[in-house]
C-alpha cells in the first residue's frame, strides 16, 4: 500500500502528538485521530494538506480558525485544545468527538424523526446564538459540520471561513461580499455577494433541517453556480411533500428560517432555537401554532363589533377597486399589460475561454455587490489595449436562472474608454447580442434583443491604460445588473 501523502511525518507536531488514523479530509485540510503524549488523551489533529501550504489565503484561513474558535468556549462548539507550527506547517489539536457527522447519519439511516431533527436543530441554533453574540458568523453551516456525539448532542465544527462582525476587534479574512461556503446550504445573500449577518447562518441551518426531515437536499444541481442560483430564486418546497409526518408548525418553522429575504427569517438564532425547541416536544398531528388565549366576554363583543366594521369597510373598498378596474379595462380596450421588468438574480464569475478559463475570479462578486465603490477588474495586460494580441477578449459571466427573460443589462465602469459587447456564453463565433459599446464611466443601459438567454457575458474587447503602471492595460466593471421578466 502506498504511503498517504497527507500523513504527517515522524517527529512532527513538536513530538507531542502521535498520529493514529485519518478520520476526515476536505479540499484544504485533513483531520487525524492522534494521541496527546503529554496529557495522555486522544485528540483530533487538523493539518493543512501539503498542496495548500504554499497558499497564503489557505494559511491565513487556518490561523483564523484557531483564533476564532479559541475565543468561543461553548459546549456546542468543538474546542481547540492546542495549536502551533512545525516543519510541516500549522496544526490544530482539537477535542475528539466520539460520534459522527450529521451528513453521515442521514446517508446511512435516512430522514430523522421530526422531533429528533428539531431537537438537534435547537441545539445548533443555540450554539449559533452564542457565536453571533460574540461577533462571529459561521458562514459554512452544513450537515457535515454538525457532529453528533454518543449521547446524541450536537457540536458545531469548522469555523475556517467564519466572518467577524464589525466591532469584534479583528480584521476580516475575506473582503466584504466574497462568496464563500458550500452551495448546497448557501444563503441567497452569500450567493449574490451581499453582506452577511447572523440570519445567514439561520438560513443555512434551515436547509440542514430540511435535509434532516426529508433525507435529501432541496436544490440539487450539476455545479456550484447552478445550485447557488437555485438558492437565490427557487422557493423552498414544503418538507411535508416528502415527509408527511412533519407537523405544520415544524414545516413552517423550517421554511421561515430558509426564507429568501433575511428580513423574512427569524430575527436571530435565539428565536429560531426557541421555536425548534417547542416543535421538538410537539406531536406530529398538531394543526399548527398554539391557539391564541381565550378572551373575556367583553373582549369578544368588542372583537365582534370590530370584525363587522372591518367587513363593511372592506366591501366599500372592494367596490371602489372594481369601479377603477372597470375604467382601466375600458381605456385599455381589453389589452393586457406586459410583464413588468425586474432586476434578475445573477451570479458573476470571470470568463476567459481563450486563456485559463477564468479571469480574476476572486473579484467577480464585486461587480454585483451593490457597492459602486468596489469593482471587478480584468487581469493586467501588456503591449496594447487589445490584450497584446494574445486573445480576442475576456469577460464577466452573468449566470441567471433558467427560464428568466432578460431585456437589458445595466452597467457602470471605473475605466471609461474601455469597449464591451454583450454575448452568449460559449458562442463567441456568433454575432454579439449588443454590438461594441464604449463605456463612459456613467451608468449605461444596454437593450437586449427578444429571446436573449438567461446567462450572458459582458465581453471586453478593448482595454484602457492603467494609470498606475506604464505600458499596462486593463478594464473594470463596478456594477452590473440584468433586468427582465423572472421565470414563472
Amino acid at each position: 500500500m502506498s504511503e498517504d501523502p497527507d500523513r504527517p511525518q515522524a517527529g512532527s507536531d513538536a513530538d507531542r502528538y502521535v498520529v493514529e488514523a485519518r478520520i476526515g479530509h476536505g479540499g484544504m485540510a485533513t483531520v487525524w485521530r492522534a494521541q496527546d503524549t503529554v496529557l495522555d488523551r486522544p485528540v483530533a489533529l487538523k493539518r493543512l494538506r501539503p498542496a495548500m501550504r504554499e497558499d497564503p489565503e489557505a494559511m491565513a484561513r487556518f490561523v483564523r480558525e484557531t483564533r476564532t474558535v479559541a475565543r468561543l468556549s461553548h459546549p456546542g462548539i468543538v474546542q481547540v485544545l492546542d495549536g502551533g507550527e512545525d516543519g510541516q506547517g500549522p496544526f490544530l489539536a482539537m477535542e475528539l468527538i466520539d460520534g459522527e457527522d450529521l451528513k453521515t447519519r442521514i446517508r446511512r439511516d435516512g430522514p430523522l424523526a421530526p422531533s429528533e431533527a428539531a431537537r438537534i436543530g435547537a441545539q445548533v441554533a443555540t450554539t449559533l446564538d452564542f457565536a453571533h453574540r460574540h461577533g462571529v458568523v459561521h458562514r459554512d453551516i452544513k450537515s457535515q459540520n454538525v457532529l453528533i456525539d454518543r449521547d446524541g448532542n450536537a457540536k458545531l465544527a469548522d469555523f475556517g471561513i467564519a466572518h467577524l462582525l464589525a466591532g469584534s476587534g479583528e480584521s476580516r479574512l475575506t473582503r466584504s461580499g466574497m462568496m464563500v461556503g458550500t452551495s448546497d446550504y448557501l444563503a441567497p445573500e452569500q450567493a449574490e455577494g451581499r453582506p452577511v449577518d447572523g440570519r445567514t447562518d439561520v438560513y443555512s441551518l434551515g436547509i440542514v433541517l430540511w435535509e434532516c426531515l426529508t433525507g435529501r437536499l432541496p436544490f440539487p444541481g450539476d455545479n456550484f453556480v447552478n445550485v447557488a442560483m437555485r438558492q437565490v430564486s427557487d422557493p423552498l418546497p414544503d418538507p411535508r411533500g416528502l415527509a408527511p409526518d412533519v407537523s405544520p408548525r415544524l414545516a413552517a418553522c423550517v421554511m421561515r428560517a430558509a426564507a429568501k429575504r433575511p428580513e423574512d427569517r427569524f430575527p436571530d438564532a435565539a428565536a429560531f432555537a426557541d421555536e425548534l425547541a417547542a416543535c421538538a416536544g410537539e406531536p406530529a398531528t398538531t394543526a399548527g401554532p398554539p391557539p391564541a388565549p381565550r378572551r373575556r366576554p367583553s373582549d369578544a363583543r368588542r372583537q365582534m363589533y370590530m370584525r363587522r366594521r372591518a367587513v363593511a369597510l372592506g366591501v366599500a373598498a372592494l367596490a371602489v377597486v372594481l369601479i377603477v378596474w372597470g375604467l382601466v379595462a375600458a381605456l385599455s380596450s381589453g389589452s393586457s399589460a406586459p410583464d413588468p421588468a425586474r432586476k434578475l438574480p445573477v451570479i458573476a464569475s470571470g470568463y476567459d475561454p481563450q486563456g485559463d478559463g477564468t479571469e480574476n475570479a476572486s473579484e467577480a462578486h464585486l461587480a454585483t455587490d451593490g457597492d459602486p465603490t468596489t469593482a471587478w477588474y480584468t487581469e493586467q495586460y501588456g503591449g496594447s489595449p487589445t490584450f497584446g494580441g494574445t486573445k480576442h477578449g475576456v469577460g464577466l459571466l452573468l449566470s441567471g436562472s433558467a427560464g428568466s427573460r432578460p431585456d437589458r443589462v445595466v452597467l457602470r465602469s471605473p475605466t471609461p474608454g474601455a469597449r464591451v459587447q454583450i454575448r452568449i456564453p460559449g458562442a463567441l463565433g456568433r454575432a454579439p447580442l449588443v454590438p461594441t459599446t464604449t463605456l463612459t464611466g456613467a451608468t449605461q443601459s444596454l437593450a437586449l434583443p427578444a429571446g436573449a438567454p438567461s446567462s450572458l457575458v459582458v465581453w471586453i474587447v478593448r482595454l484602457v491604460a492603467d494609470h498606475h503602471a506604464t505600458g499596462v492595460y486593463w478594464a473594470g466593471i463596478s456594477e452590473v445588473s440584468v433586468w427582465g421578466v423572472p421565470k414563472t
